[in-house]
């Protein structure tokens, strides 16, 4: 069973990234650039950002989809 993807659904890949250190996302933004890296989240003015080390500050509303680049390990270590 699926879902629509919402923008909460970003916004909550983006923040476990942010969190988790060590998954990287696959990004795709509005003007079809798609890149690979670790978000910051930050809300500014009523806009939810993503800040990116290699590709600048990106709302949120710009990004059409974001997956994981590797799946999740079985561990414990990362969250530690």
């Amino acid at each position: 069973m699926s879902h629509n993807v919402e923008r909460c659904d970003f916004i909550d890949m983006l923040e476990e990234s942010a969190r988790m250190f060590i998954r990287t996302l696959a990004v795709t933004l509005r003007a079809t650039r798609l890149f690979r890296s670790r978000p910051h989240v930050s809300p500014e003015q009523g806009e939810d950002f993503a800040v990116f080390r290699d590709h600048g500050r990106v709302p949120v509303s710009d990004i059409l989809d974001c997956v994981w680049t590797a799946p999740r390990e079985s561990t414990y270590d990362g969250k530690l």
